[in-house]
């Protein structure tokens, strides 16, 4: 047998594979479609995210969280909007016969449906989404923000409470102590309003404490119009008062006073991993308060290996310094980080799982088909003019798709059009022919050594076809291009 021959052979064996894997790549896609495996997956994998592996679904209730906080994101809008579906009756008449197919497999199998009573969910989710969404669920924003504000106004009233306990201890005569005290009344109708203006967000927090330091320097200038600097009361005043303004004004106290005012999430995560019994001494709020129990109830939603994986990330967030805004921001990308992370870690989990249901299904379509592989090349070698029709298809295939992608499964769907044409005016050498049959003694008997050969034929097939459409399409383009390069005559260099 020459190279040519040979070469012959293995283009149409080739040919054969992708005519097969087009037809598995088909199956295995509306067995995709019908049981959502990917979005199962997807949905499977936020849960395994979520808990941390297989050791944090092992507890009861820490698994309860993991569904109850999964199934939360995914009613999130940001998540929800991404499982759009086509609008039109042949869509909805066709997402409903699917949707069915996969009640029925849920029912048979016993297996649960992920998505609790809607029928389908988002295939992707971009690492962004999945971010926001988490900390729209767990409240992160509005809690960090609920604590800040508790946080200035406790600061609020010390403050007040020293400024008013200097100008007691201060001996002044009767005529000047109702002008101090209207004068501290007024402060203290100016702070109130400086920070409720933060609690109804109308400032920063940077902001409401430049605006007490104004109002406070408003306080003492006026102040000191009545307690002159040469009198003992003056200069008390003065003094006290100097350190009071300096927690506002200077650069270091400042750092340190944003750093108290505002709450650090890994710090929260922190205290509450050590003792929940302690988060509102930490917080600074009390027990009986609203403030606390959103806090309570955003820790109780929250698996333990989600505020250990959280923690970190919010460690790594927090070291850049800035507002609480920045490092929200900053967390928010630490957690896409860790989300794509995760994702590709499930891509390729999938992928096996795919691989492993393409071999069987290869195998499935060889058996049905009695795509024999040791049959195809004995038929393939012994009948020349099988050989040459399949070559002459093969060769109009990779002529005609010279363009096609074979990288994407979408883009093969001219190549399956002209597979199917080609098989309308060739028979393949496989099929549950005579010719193709099993091997039998004289008197009809089954041979075992044939049985034994042909389902070593058929598993050959099964795992050529799982190889996919797209991988035979490029061989075949390939191995037809290596040919017709050699068959080209070497140019001439003579003069």
């Amino acid at each position: 047998m020459n190279l040519p021959v040979i070469i012959d052979i293995i283009i149409g064996l080739v040919f054969i594979y992708l005519t097969l894997s087009l037809l598995a790549s088909e199956i295995q896609e509306l067995i995709a479609t019908v049981l959502q495996w990917r979005a199962e997956h997807l949905k499977k994998s936020i849960e395994v995210l979520i808990s941390g592996g297989s050791e944090g679904a092992k507890d009861p209730l820490q698994f309860k969280r993991v569904g109850q906080l999964a199934n939360s994101i995914y009613t999130n809008p940001m998540i929800k909007d991404l499982n759009q579906s086509a609008k039109g009756l042949l869509s909805e008449g066709f997402r409903s016969v699917t949707h069915r197919m996969g009640d029925f497999y849920h029912g048979v199998t016993g297996t649960k449906n992920v998505f609790g009573n809607k029928s389908s969910g988002p295939s992707y989710i971009p690492a962004e989404c999945f971010s926001a969404s988490l900390l729209e669920t767990l409240k992160v924003s509005s809690l960090l923000s609920s604590i800040s504000k508790t946080r200035l106004e406790r600061f609020k009233n010390l403050q007040l409470a020293q400024i008013q306990q200097i100008g007691q201890n201060l001996s002044l005569p009767d005529a000047t102590k109702p002008i101090i005290q209207q004068e501290f009344r007024w402060l203290t109708a100016e702070f109130n309003r400086v920070v409720e203006d933060y609690q109804n967000n109308l400032a920063s927090l940077n902001n409401s404490l430049d605006r007490m330091s104004e109002k406070l320097g408003f306080y003492i200038n006026d102040s000191q119009v009545y307690l002159p600097e040469t009198e003992l009361a003056g200069r008390e005043f003065q003094r006290h008062m100097a350190f009071v303004k300096a927690r506002f004004d200077s650069k270091i106290e400042r750092v340190a006073l944003l750093g108290q005012l505002q709450p650090s999430f890994s710090n929260l995560l922190n205290t509450v991993k050590k003792s929940q019994d302690t988060v509102a001494e930490i917080m600074e709020i009390k027990e009986e308060s609203p403030i606390y129990q959103q806090i309570q109830e955003t820790l109780d939603t929250m698996p333990e290996s989600l505020k250990r994986s959280l923690y970190i990330l919010a460690q790594r967030a927090e070291k850049g310094g800035g507002d609480t805004q920045e490092q929200l921001q900053r967390f928010q990308k630490e957690i896409e980080i860790w989300f794509d992370q995760s994702m590709q870690r499930a891509s390729g989990v999938y992928k096996r799982n795919a691989r492993g249901v393409a071999i069987l299904l290869g195998t499935a379509i060889s058996v049905a088909a009695n795509a024999d592989t040791i049959n195809i090349i004995n038929r393939l070698s012994k009948d020349s003019m099988l050989r040459s029709n399949v070559n002459l298809y093969a060769q109009q295939l990779v002529a005609n798709n010279a363009k096609t992608k074979s990288n994407n499964l979408t883009s093969l769907t001219k190549v399956q059009h002209d597979v199917d044409r080609a098989l309308d005016q060739v028979a393949l050498p496989f099929g549950w022919s005579e010719q193709n049959s099993l091997e039998r003694d004289k008197q009809g008997n089954l041979l075992w050594s044939a049985l034994i050969i042909k389902l070593f034929g058929w598993i050959l097939s099964g795992v050529a076809i799982s190889m996919g459409a797209a991988f035979w399409f490029e061989a075949l383009n390939k191995i037809i291009n290596i040919r017709n390069s050699g068959k080209k005559p070497p140019s001439s260099t003579e003069s």
